[in-house]
C-alpha cells in the first residue's frame, strides 16, 4: 500500500539565541561566544530549520524501513539509510526525494547478508560491514559493487561505530569483543577496549588496533553462557554484568586526529592513528557517586528495558565449513533470558561516568552528551572544539546528539511514534553551529 507520507521541504531563516554572551554577526544576528573549557555552563538554545521527514505510519513504500541500523550523509547532502531488516541502503536526495538503493539481500558479491553498520566517504563510496561476508562490502558512488575488504573478526572484533578518516580508512571502537570457536570455548585473554583502523584499500595493509582504551579493573568470575543456535548450541564466555562502566567513543576530526572518550571524568583524548595521545580536553564536571538508591534504580531500569524488548541485543553468526556443517544465529529470546540472569549478579562502579555519548560534526565540533546522574534521565550536551573552546551547553530537554551530521549543518535524527514506527527527521543547525553562511 502506498501513502503520501513525506513532508515538503520547509525553508526557514536560522537564528540562534544564547542565554548570555554578546556581540553580533555581520548580518545582525547574535554571535556565538567562545570561552575556555573551564568556564561554567552557558545555555545554548537553538531554532532548528526543518528540511524534510521520511518514514512513519503513512510513508510511501520506498520510505518504509524495517530497522534503521545507520544514517550517513555524503558531501552533497544526500542521506544514506541502512535498513538492517531489508538488507539494503536507501539514498535520499537533499530535497527528501528517493534517489536509489544500494545493495540487496543475498550471499553473493555486492549483496548484503547481515549488515551491521556502514560509512560513506565524502565522494559517495559506501563501505558496509557485513558479518555474513566477514568484512566490508564496498560500493562506488553510483551504487555498483566495488569489491570487499575482509576483516579478521576473531582477532580484531568489529567496530560498533564508524568514522571516516582522511586517509580513506574507517576508524571505530571495538565493543563486546568475543572470540568464539565453534563447538568449543572462546580464546582466553584479558578484557580490552580497543579502537581499530580499517583501510578500505588492501594495498594499505590489514585492519589493526592502534589504541587500547583505559578500562576498569577486571572483575573475577566470568560466566559461561550456553545459547541455542539452530539445532545445536554455542557456549559464550562473558564478563559479569557491570553498571556504569565508562563508555568508549571514538570519532575522527577533520585533521585526522581521533577524539577518544574512555574515562569516568570529563576528558576527551586526542589520539593519532599510531596510538599516541597528543592532547586532552577537560572541563571541571565531576562524576556522580553511586549510592544504594542509584543501584536499585539502575537494576530496575535495565530489567524493565529487557522485558519491553529495548535491552541489548547480540549478533552471533556461526558457520561451519566442514562436512555436515551448518550455521545459525542466536535466538534473541535466549539472549534476553541470559541478560536477565546476568542482572542478578550485576556489579556497580563507584561513580557514574560524566560522558555517555560523543560525536564529531563535519566542522570538527565535538558533541558530548553528559550524564544526568539519575538512571534513565537525559543529561545536557556540551559543544566544544579541539582547540579548547567551549561553545555552550544544550539543555537536557533540547536536541540530543544527532544520529548523523552532514555538510552545511545538516543533521538527521530518529523519532518513534506510539506504535514504535520510525520517522527520520532531517534538519539544519543554526548558523553559529552549521559552519556555513549561505543559508
Amino acid at each position: 500500500m502506498k501513502h503520501a507520507g513525506r513532508t515538503a521541504t520547509i525553508p526557514a531563516l536560522l537564528l540562534i539565541a544564547w542565554a548570555c554572551g554578546g556581540g553580533e554577526t555581520s548580518d545582525g544576528g547574535p554571535a556565538a561566544p567562545t570561552t575556555g573549557l573551564n568556564s561554567p555552563d552557558r545555555t545554548l538554545a537553538q531554532d532548528m530549520s526543518p528540511v524534510y521527514q521520511i518514514g512513519g505510519f503513512e510513508a510511501e513504500d520506498w520510505a518504509v524501513f524495517g530497522r534503521v541500523s545507520g544514517l550517513r550523509f555524503d558531501a552533497q547532502g544526500n542521506l544514506y539509510v541502512l535498513d538492517g531488516q531489508a538488507r539494503q541502503i536507501t539514498v535520499i536526495s537533499p530535497d527528501g526525494t528517493f534517489q536509489r538503493t544500494v545493495g540487496k539481500p543475498g550471499e553473493g558479491p555486492g549483496e548484503l547478508s547481515n549488515p551491521f553498520g556502514f560509512d560513506v566517504t565524502p565522494d559517495g563510496t559506501v563501505a558496509v560491514l557485513d558479518l555474513g561476508h566477514r568484512g566490508f562490502v564496498l560500493f562506488d558512488a553510483q551504487g555498483q559493487n566495488a569489491g570487499s575488504i575482509p576483516v579478521d573478526i576473531q582477532a580484531l572484533g568489529f567496530p560498533t561505530e564508524f568514522s571516516h578518516h582522511p586517509s580513506g580508512a574507517i576508524v571505530g571502537p571495538i565493543r563486546g569483543q568475543m572470540r568464539i570457536r565453534g563447538g568449543g570455548t572462546p580464546d582466553q585473554g584479558p578484557p580490552t577496549r580497543p579502537v581499530a583502523y580499517f583501510p578500505m584499500d588492501e594495498s594499505q595493509g590489514e585492519g589493526r588496533i592502534f589504541y587500547n582504551a583505559w578500562n576498569l579493573p577486571a572483575v573475577e568470575d566470568d560466566e559461561n553462557q550456553t545459547l541455542a543456535v539452530g539445532g545445536g548450541s554455542v557456549s559464550i564466555r562473558m564478563p559479569v554484568e557491570r553498571a556504569f562502566e565508562p563508555g568508549l567513543f571514538a570519532a575522527v576530526l577533520p585533521d585526522g586526529r581521533i577524539a577518544v572518550v574512555d574515562s569516568v571524568g570529563y576528558r576527551v583524548k586526542l589520539v593519532s592513528v599510531e596510538g599516541e595521545v597528543l592532547g586532552k580536553l577537560e572541563r571541571p564536571v565531576p562524576p556522580t557517586p553511586v549510592t544504594d538508591a542509584i543501584r536499585i534504580q539502575e537494576k530496575e531500569r535495565r530489567l524493565a528495558a529487557l522485558q519491553e524488548g529495548d535491552g541489548p541485543t547480540m549478533v552471533v553468526q556461526l558457520r561451519s565449513d566442514g562436512p555436515g556443517g551448518g550455521g545459525g544465529q542466536v535466538n534473541q529470546d535466549a539472549v534476553r533470558r541470559m541478560f536477565e540472569q546476568r542482572l542478578e549478579g550485576m556489579v556497580f562502579a563507584e561513580q557514574i561516568p560524566v560522558i555517555e555519548a560523543m560525536a564529531v560534526d563535519w566542522d570538527g565540533r565535538i558533541w558530548l552528551q553528559r550524564s544526568s546522574g539519575v538512571p534513565g534521565e537525559d543529561g545536557p550536551t556540551d559543544v566544544i572544539t579541539a582547540d579548547e573552546s567551549y561553545l555552550g551547553t544544550i539543555p537536557a530537554d533540547g536536541l540530543r546528539t544527532p544520529r548523523a551530521f552532514g555538510p552545511g549543518g545538516l543533521i538527521a535524527r530518529i523519532e518513534r511514534d506510539e506504535f514504535d514506527v520510525e520517522t527520520i527527521v532531517v534538519e539544519r543547525l543554526p548558523r553559529s553551529l552549521s559552519g556555513t553562511d549561505d543559508m
